[in-house]
């Protein structure tokens, strides 16, 4: 308890050994390839069977409705006769995507089931309170696991056995069984871990691609290896949101808080009662139903979650415009909906401190009664030498971002250093500094990991990644479509741990992305002047601000 303790799956993992599913080699085993449609809940009309049944190593194909695969005896094979395949197929109708100019305005007119997540009402706003505005905007985020999603799966004696990087065996045995109309009894999911997840990827999509093509060929095992265009285009994203922020500030306090936000769901996965969440079920001969998506409810939360402000606040209103049908399929992503709201929530807090005309680590201590909180803001300020009301240079500067994950796990404040580009508007993050109270620390290393890990990723989403779409299909297909932070671009990262051994453990795997997100916006502002409320900060969104 409280020491650090090595990772026994390191050593495979860093020298290329067998340590994922997308290492499992089984004897016999086949490889397959599905075809994807060009546009969600398009028709397969006709492929073209003669040109791809001769070509060497092809086992077999496979058609069901809509769904369309290919078996073969090597994997390249399969690649090759993907490819035929897809080039002879022919489709019809699908649900074209939004252009990515306009997918907030898009978000703001769909039909939304609106919950007030907390209110609290206290006194009237003062005549001469400084009022204050935004809009913050967050875009379609993948997943973009280094290892595509990759699923075995085997048929035999009327049972299947399914290999899967899922994250609920259970779950998806049961999604399985719908789509393939089979008992549960009939299927064993055995987990086995992924090169990345970060939520839900293709994982349990791949699974039923890999039991439809095993089902046909009984006896002999099937892989099935999404492509990096199949991950890209065909797993479900994060969902874009948009948060609406109105504030009032008086003597140095806040004296209203409204916030409004805009998404859709965080939580679309196997197990839901009335019909099956994996893709290809929706396109079988005989379709499964594609269940109602409901948001996840709080104090965890799914769009709403960390929404609340753990702020000392008299008078504030918190809605959720939860979006059920988005016109682009969305599930978890990392932090569900909480990357987005800190990032709004700790950049407004940065725009009422200026309002205010006070320090933003000062005016977060002075509304905040939360020990445990005033702590962590403590000992950051202490330890990166925070002096009131830093200004940068125009180049260099540092924000800082803070929240308690769900807001009843770890609590995590980051500062975040920034350089920015004026010229290019290239921004760089060369150090963050993290503070952790996650309670009783088990193992100090690996909640340093995780910490670590998330700065990373966050200062990767904040800066680079998006979803783009046009003419009704996804741009996003590699990763020079979708760019990610590299290894010589991500920051030092430190972190000091606070360790409560007389309170409870807290989760901190998901708790340092939004503090990040927060710390890196706020220091652009520090440095620049200018407040950027859109994401990501690309270098063309950054040039374009700095005028």
């Amino acid at each position: 308890m409280g020491q650090s303790v090595q990772r026994l799956d390191i050593p495979a993992k860093v020298t290329g050994g067998a340590a994922y599913v997308q290492d499992i080699r089984l004897p016999g085993m086949l490889h397959g390839r599905v075809v994807h449609p060009p546009r969600s809940g398009a028709k397969l009309e006709s492929i073209d069977e003669a040109a791809v049944k001769t070509m060497p190593g092809v086992v077999g194909l496979v058609r069901d409705g809509s769904f369309l695969g290919v078996i073969t005896e090597r994997e390249e094979q399969a690649i090759k006769a993907r490819a035929a395949l897809s080039g002879g197929a022919r489709w019809s109708g699908g649900t074209e995507l939004p252009n990515t100019d306009t997918i907030y305005e898009q978000l703001l007119s769909l039909r939304t089931v609106d919950t007030i997540a907390s209110e609290k009402q206290g006194s009237v706003r003062p005549s001469g309170a400084h009022l204050v505005e935004a809009t913050y905007r967050k875009p379609y985020l993948a997943h973009a696991s280094i290892g595509p999603s990759c699923a075995l799966a085997e048929f035999r004696d009327g049972k299947f056995t399914v290999w899967s990087h899922t994250q609920g065996v259970f779950p998806l045995r049961q999604d399985l069984a719908k789509s393939l109309q089979v008992e549960p009894v009939a299927i064993r999911c055995i987990f086995a871990e992924g090169a990345g997840c970060y939520g839900r990827n293709g994982h349990d999509d791949v699974a039923l691609d890999a039991a439809l093509l095993a089902r046909a060929v009984p006896g002999r095992s099937v892989r099935v290896q999404w492509m990096r265009d199949d991950e890209f285009a065909w797993e479900p994203y994060g969902s874009a949101m948009v948060m609406k922020a109105q504030g009032a500030v008086a003597d140095g306090r806040i004296v209203d808080w409204q916030y409004e936000l805009w998404s859709g769901p965080h939580g679309v996965r196997p197990g839901a009662p009335d019909g099956s969440n994996l893709f290809a079920s929706w396109n079988l001969a005989q379709p499964q139903k594609r269940p109602l998506a409901r948001n996840i409810p709080l104090p965890a939360g799914g769009s709403d979650r960390n929404a609340i402000p753990g702020y000392d606040l008299s008078n504030y209103k918190i809605v959720n415009h939860f979006i059920p049908e988005m016109p682009v399929w969305v599930s978890s992503l990392r932090t569900l909906g909480a990357y987005a709201n800190v990032f709004a929530v700790e950049c407004f807090m940065d725009e009422l401190a200026s309002a205010a005309g006070a320090d933003p680590v000062a005016f977060r201590l002075a509304h905040l009664s939360d020990p445990r909180a005033r702590a962590v803001i403590e000992a950051i300020a202490r330890k990166v030498g925070w002096t009131n009301s830093e200004m940068g240079d125009g180049v260099h500067g540092r924000g800082i971002g803070f929240a308690r994950y769900k807001s009843l796990a770890s609590y995590v404040a980051v500062v975040a250093e920034v350089e920015v580009d004026r010229g290019s508007g290239m921004v760089r993050v060369p150090r963050a500094t993290a503070v952790v109270d996650a309670g009783l620390i088990i193992n100090p290393d690996g909640l340093i990991n995780q910490i670590e890990g998330g700065i990373i990723q966050s200062v990767s989403w904040t800066l680079k990644e998006e979803v783009r779409f046009e003419q009704g299909g996804v741009l996003a297909r590699d990763w020079a479509s979708y760019p990610i932070l590299t290894m010589p671009e991500a920051p030092i990262v430190q972190v000091e741990l606070i360790n409560r051994p007389n309170e409870p453990s807290l989760g901190a795997g998901e708790a340092s992305l939004g503090p990040a997100a927060a710390a890196v916006v706020n220091g652009i502002a520090n440095a620049t002047g200018k407040r950027i409320r859109e994401l990501p900060l690309t270098p063309e969104r950054v040039k374009a601000a700095l005028g």
